[in-house]
């Protein structure tokens, strides 16, 4: 009897052992793989799995074809041949209920991608190529499994922001298939004078993209599940038409608003229109802008009227959006000004919680019969969109009937050189999930280009978009940026060879003001350019006093000396490992010297100052002469690898807009706007060098 309890209890142990081992063998198979965004379901069969070399043809059923694929399936013929097929197949049955939802399935012999339409096949695609990409990259079999997928927002958009410059075509391209990769299915493109307008010919700039090439774009766009609409700002932001066209101003003096009374402003609007609508022929969306405007009503015409601000601008709406629907289109409108005109928008974007005593919806309600049912109203937030006071602002939206898109960021105009918070992640995951909840007509993450960041450094934030679009409760922030970092640069997930992003995005807050004592490197922030003070200089007749008045800056400047060395070998390591993207490592890299710079030149004046002997004085001294022949090499090794993919400065005859949000990029024709603080400094610092 004891010998065969102790047999038995070997045998149990054995089992127990075994199905531990297997369970933690499957666990680690599947964080092997990090596909974003992440699918809805994975179930583990177990099995060998098979090798990505193991697929050698592609094999269609039931009318289906083969969608646009990436690099390693486009290597596959159509031709059946000895070997593992991948299986397309239209399929109404044991699918997922979505026109973009699949069923992929993974066996030893052959893997099957089964959908509803071929937007589902393609998805399906798509996530077998990261498989396949994965498979390659760390030499393991893809696993047998069943991928049941599908989106949570059916509508997942990302926007392009032209207004301050303009990348190389070929990268738009490039863009599209980035996009697709990660299952975003759409683009909202801001124009502003970067289309080459036919029937407003002095609209468009030197560099502006042709209707044709437009054209190409999107058709190259639509054949890979993306969709692009135009945005043509109206009623506001309008200084790229005014600055031609004074007669059509509400303000003589400002070129940022259209006078609503004014007939003229509908013809020529609606020309933009037309041709933005004729060069973007597949999109179901004409966003018409009219945000922020902030002197309507106050010339004569409009005052005849006896009318609002705020009833004109609705007015105004109403006549857009019935342009819209006439032309096929859906209209999109910017929400912040009956917001504003409700009293209800510092509660809808305050960090504090708002209670039911203070939310009074009085006032819009009063004037509800102003709203166009057939216009989308896009509530935008940049922030953290889970606060209350906003989510009542979707039930209100809800309650009246009215049809409400999310507009969250992927970058937004406080941040130039490099969006800050993981990318904006957590606020993208947050407006997600509600918009997931609250069935909204879909998601949209802006870009905006006041402060001009370079794309690449924006693109963990769209890529953001489509993990938290498609599925909101799939990962933790943190356990996407390790997912992104094996997707984009292919490193393993447990690597950590992207941690240097966090340090840099938490440098570039020293960088901000390290040269000034008044004002703020992004003008947009509301500091008008006169506040803006920078830093004195040393008097070599009061040693050490400089130091002293700077102590704070100069303390801050020896830790962010340390910090850009971590941030520099992490990049340089990178560089190294990485399978792909090295790029995007290139322009965190040079963004990293350019803040640098600032505790370079901080810790030189430093230096000179604090000086013990007139020896080590001139050695300082010519260390800071040094600091300033460096600024130009840096500037210009920045400027070599960002004009990689985007134009460095306006086409010639270019006629700067007045500028009314005092956006940073607008501020030259060249890229001076790049470093605000360091031209003026060193030039200053120069000056002050010849009397030394």
């Amino acid at each position: 009897m004891r010998i065969f309890l102790f047999i038995f209890t070997l045998l149990f142990a054995e089992h127990l052992f075994s199905k531990n081992t297997i369970e933690i063998f499957q666990k680690e198979q599947k964080e092997a793989f990090q596909i974003i965004p992440k699918p809805q379901d994975v179930k583990l069969k177990g099995g060998k799995g098979l090798d990505y070399r193991e697929l050698t043809y592609i094999k269609t059923e039931n009318g289906a074809s083969v969608p646009v694929v990436g690099t390693l399936l486009n290597g596959l013929p159509y031709a059946a041949k000895e070997g593992t097929p991948l299986i397309l197949r239209i399929s109404l049955e044991n699918v997922p209920d979505s026109e973009e939802g699949y069923l992929l399935e993974v066996f030893a012999n052959k893997v099957v991608i089964s959908a509803k339409t071929m937007k589902g096949l393609f998805y399906g695609c798509q996530t077998l190529e990261q498989l396949m990409e994965d498979s390659r990259d760390f030499r393991i079999p893809i696993p047998e499994m069943t991928i049941t997928d599908y989106p949570a927002i059916s509508y997942r958009a990302v926007h392009f922001d032209v207004k301050h410059h303009l990348d190389r075509t070929e990268y738009y391209y490039r863009a599209i298939d980035r996009l697709a990769r990660y299952k975003i299915n759409a683009v909202i493109w801001e124009l502003e004078d970067k289309l080459r307008y036919t029937r407003r010919p002095e609209v468009a700039a030197g560099n502006a993209i042709s209707k044709q090439e437009m054209q190409a774009i999107c058709r190259y766009a639509q054949e890979r599940n993306v969709e692009i609409s135009p945005l043509v700002q109206g009623l506001g932001h309008a200084g790229f038409i005014l600055k031609h066209h004074w007669e059509l101003r509400e303000n003589p003096s400002s070129d940022w608003e259209f006078c609503p009374t004014n007939p003229k402003t509908y013809e020529f609007q609606f020309d933009l229109y037309r041709d933005a609508l004729e060069a973007m022929p597949y999109g179901r969306f004409l966003h018409v802008g009219g945000d922020e405007t902030m002197a309507i009503g106050i010339d004569e015409r409009c005052k005849a009227t006896d009318k609002s601000a705020f009833e004109l601008q609705m007015g105004w709406l109403r006549k857009v959006c019935d342009f819209a629907k006439s032309n096929g289109r859906i209209p999109i409108f910017w929400d912040d000004m009956p917001l504003k005109y409700g009293g209800l928008w510092d509660m809808a974007h305050g960090d504090n919680d708002t209670d039911d005593l203070h939310w009074d919806t009085q006032k819009l309600d009063s004037v509800i019969d102003l709203f166009p049912k057939d216009c989308v109203y896009m509530r935008w937030n940049y922030r953290d969109a889970t606060r209350p006071g906003h989510q009542r602002i979707l039930k209100w939206y809800h309650d009246k009937g009215l049809r409400v898109m999310a507009a969250t960021a992927a970058s937004s105009g406080n941040s130039p050189v490099l969006p800050r918070e993981d990318t904006k992640a957590g606020y993208i995951k947050g407006f997600s999930r509600l918009v997931a909840q609250n069935q909204l007509e879909g998601i949209l993450a802006t870009s905006w280009d006041d402060g001009s960041p370079h794309l690449e450094t924006v693109w963990r934030g769209y890529i953001a978009q489509g993990e938290f679009g498609w599925n909101p409760e799939g990962r933790t922030v943190e356990e996407f940026k390790k997912a992104h970092a094996q997707r984009e640069f292919g490193f393993r997930s447990t690597d950590r060879r992207m941690q240097f992003l966090d340090e840099l995005e938490e440098a570039l807050y020293f960088y901000d003001g390290a040269l000034a004592v008044a004002g703020c490197r992004n003008p947009a922030s509301g500091v008008p350019h006169t506040l803006i003070s920078l830093i004195e200089l040393p008097d070599s007749g009061k040693p050490g006093e400089w130091s002293r008045m700077y102590k704070e800056k100069i303390d801050k400047a020896f830790q962010e000396a340390k910090r850009f060395i971590r941030i520099d070998r992490g990049v340089k390591s990178a560089k190294i490992y990485a399978l792909r993207g090295r790029y995007t490592l290139d322009v965190y890299e040079q963004i990293n010297y350019l803040q640098n710079y600032s505790t370079r030149l901080l810790l030189a004046l430093h230096r000179y100052d604090t000086a013990d002997s007139e020896t080590d004085r001139k050695a300082a001294l010519q260390r800071v002469c040094d600091e300033c022949t460096y600024f130009r090499v840096m500037r210009k090794c920045l400027e070599e690898v960002y004009s990689k993919t985007r134009f460095m400065q306006n086409p010639d005859g270019y006629v700067l807009d007045m500028n009314g949000h005092n956006h940073l990029a607008a501020k030259t024709n060249n890229s001076d706007w790049m470093y605000y603080y360091e031209i003026p400094m060193v030039a200053k610092v120069e000056k002050w060098l010849k009397k030394q």
